[in-house]
Parts: C-alpha cells; sequence; structure tokens
C-alpha cells in the first residue's frame, strides 16, 4: 500500500487568520518554537490569531538543526503535554520542530518567515551537527500538517534568502528530470516530475521582477506565484518522487564545494547550487536550457562562473572534485559521470558567453 501526503498550505497577507480553524480542531495546547529574527518579523500578526490557544511553551529552537536542540525539546515536560507545535522560522527552524513533532508524535504546523527552501512542506529534515556540518537527513512519517504564509513577512525578510531560494528551486525540476531519465516510473514519480515544471518556468518567466519585487519590500502577484514555487511545488516533488530523482549533479557539486570549509559562510546553499544547475546543463549537452538559465543568473546574479563563488579559473578543485563524485545525489544518474566530465563542464562553463 502506498500513501502520499502532498502539501497542505494558506497563502495570503492574511493568512493566519485560518490558523484557528486549521489548528483548533487539534486541541488548544500548543508549543510555539520559533526563530528569533523570524518571531520577531511575525509576532505582529501571529499572536492576535494564536489568542483562542494556551501557548504551554514558546521557545528560541537554538542556533543549528542539531539533535542537542532537538533533544532539548523533546525532553520539554510542557512541550510533551501539548496537543500541537508550531514552528516559526527558516529552514532549520522548521527542521528542529518537524524532527521534535515526529519523535513526540505530534502534529506540526509551519509559518515560513523566508522563501529560500521547501523545509515548510516536506517530510525531511537536514540535521546538522553542532558546528554547522552536515550530519545526515531525518525522514519524517508525514508532511506537517498545513503551512501558513503570508508574503508580507516574507517580502521584508533579507531577499537574498529570496534569491537563493530560486537557485535552489530551480534546480529542482533539472535534478529531477535527468535523474528520472529512461526509468519507467510509477504514478507517484510521474506526478512529482511533472509537477517540478512549476519549480522553472515560472521563476524564469517571472523571477527577475519577483525579486525585483521583494527588494522593494512589495507583494505581488509575481511574488506570490515564485513563493509558491519555492515552497509548495519544490515540496510537491520532494515528498512525491522515489528519493532517487531529488537531486543529482547540481546538489553533488554543492556537497563537493563545500569542502572549502569558507564556501558557506560566504555564499547561500540556493546560491551554490545554482551554479551547479549550469554545471550539469553543461555537461548534459542541454544547450537550449544552458542558454535559459544562464541568461536568467545573469540577470539576478546568481552565479555563472568560478569567480562567482570565490574561487579562480585555475583551481584544479581536486578535493571538490573527489567530493562530488562520491557523493550519493550520484548514485541513480542515467549515465556514469566522471571527474574529468565534471572538470570538462567547468571549464566550458567559464568560456560560456550565453
Amino acid at each position: 500500500m502506498k500513501q502520499n501526503f502532498l502539501p497542505r498550505y494558506t497563502i495570503g497577507t492574511d493568512a493566519f487568520e485560518m490558523i484557528r480553524k486549521i489548528v483548533l480542531p487539534y486541541g488548544n495546547r500548543i508549543g510555539l518554537i520559533y526563530g528569533e529574527k523570524a518571531f520577531s518579523a511575525s509576532r505582529e500578526k501571529l499572536l492576535p490569531a494564536l489568542e483562542d490557544f494556551e501557548i504551554v511553551h514558546q521557545e528560541v529552537y537554538g542556533k543549528e538543526a542539531s539533535y542537542a536542540n532537538i533533544n532539548r525539546l523533546k525532553n520539554c515536560p510542557q512541550l510533551k503535554e501539548a496537543d500541537a507545535l508550531l514552528a516559526v522560522g527558516g529552514g532549520k527552524c522548521l527542521d528542529v520542530v518537524k524532527t521534535v513533532g515526529d519523535m513526540l508524535e505530534k502534529p506540526v504546523f509551519t509559518v515560513a518567515s523566508i522563501a529560500s527552501t521547501c523545509a515548510a512542506v516536506t517530510k525531511i529534515a537536514i540535521i546538522h551537527n553542532d558546528d554547522g556540518s552536515f550530519k545526515e537527513i531525518y525522514r519524517l512519517k508525514n508532511v506537517p500538517v498545513h503551512c501558513f504564509i503570508d508574503p508580507e513577512i516574507i517580502v521584508h525578510a533579507p531577499s537574498e534568502y529570496f534569491w537563493a531560494g530560486m537557485g535552489d528551486t530551480m534546480a529542482k525540476h533539472v535534478e529531477s528530470v535527468f535523474s528520472s531519465r529512461n526509468d519507467v516510473t510509477d504514478f507517484e514519480s510521474s506526478f512529482g516530475v511533472a509537477v517540478s515544471e512549476l519549480c522553472y518556468e515560472p521563476i524564469l518567466e517571472k523571477g527577475e521582477k519577483a525579486y525585483n519585487d521583494v527588494r522593494r519590500h512589495i507583494v505581488s502577484a509575481e511574488v506570490e506565484d515564485v513563493i509558491k514555487s519555492i515552497i509548495i511545488a519544490t515540496g510537491t516533488v520532494s515528498v512525491s518522487v522515489d528519493p532517487n530523482y531529488n537531486s543529482a549533479l547540481a546538489h553533488a557539486l554543492y556537497y563537493g564545494l563545500t569542502v572549502r570549509e569558507w564556501m558557506e559562510r560566504k555564499h547561500l546553499h540556493g546560491e551554490i547550487v545554482s551554479y551547479g544547475t549550469l554545471v550539469q546543463l553543461m555537461l548534459d549537452g542541454q544547450q537550449e536550457e544552458l542558454e535559459r538559465v544562464y541568461g536568467f543568473n545573469r540577470k539576478v546574479k546568481l552565479p555563472v562562473c568560478l569567480k562567482d563563488l570565490d574561487l579562480e579559473k585555475e583551481d584544479p578543485l581536486d578535493d571538490v572534485l573527489d567530493a562530488t563524485i562520491i557523493n550519493p545525489e550520484l548514485d541513480h544518474i542515467p549515465y556514469p559521470i566522471t571527474k574529468q566530465m565534471v572538470r570538462d563542464a567547468i571549464d566550458k562553463l567559464e568560456d560560456y558567453k550565453g
């Protein structure tokens, strides 16, 4: 038997007005866990929506999506008595609360304060060590019950999160189509790969205007559409497709690049992944799509070359490429990819003019 739990969400500047109707049937005792900046940005609109609830415990989740923070919250007596958990924040906060809810078997509701990843609606959590390095992927039994998205909060968050989110989201389509190539896919995977178009075309068509609107703190139709691409479309792909189809070279190269310890301190996840998308398109010979994505990246100043990631063209990148080739994201792809193939694609991208 297969069960597929798709994301449920409410989006709009009045989205929080639905919290009472949607959450209260699960009980009125809630645990409120948040990122400090996210709560500060949302509290004026969020707290009035929680007047009918008893907040049995509220706390900043911590600084990292680590088991230290997860276990601290899991062992909180008040949270054990809560009927539901409400998470307010970015990906790390949401992943912590989703994991706590999974361990305590509590329903989890999310408020996405930035549009950078699909963490608000997925049934995985990216767990890091206390020093911020990647540890593992925690697989949940279910997706969050419901996600509330107020675009007014998102457009007042730092615009670079939205910018990087666009880069990460476009990779979902490029990678899922690539990694599922030549396979006979079941309904769920076919559905997810089809949905991945909504991670790609709306951003190519509307992303430049949406990003400019976010920078001016304007909630436009384009902003809402791109938010839905980043959070909802990507999340739908993630929970629908076979796990083998969720990533490919763009993310493998991301993990390779982050062996340079400073990389993640200076560059955002989606920013780095967007460069990997170009490398994958170059390696796979998808010239038409390469031209489209390259042109978009140049317009919004996402990376198009090594210099944009503070790397030199002459850098041999041996450590980066060694880590890329052994990354599990390349375990299921339509043909073998070698270290030299990736290096050649990088070099061709350096000389590419669009």
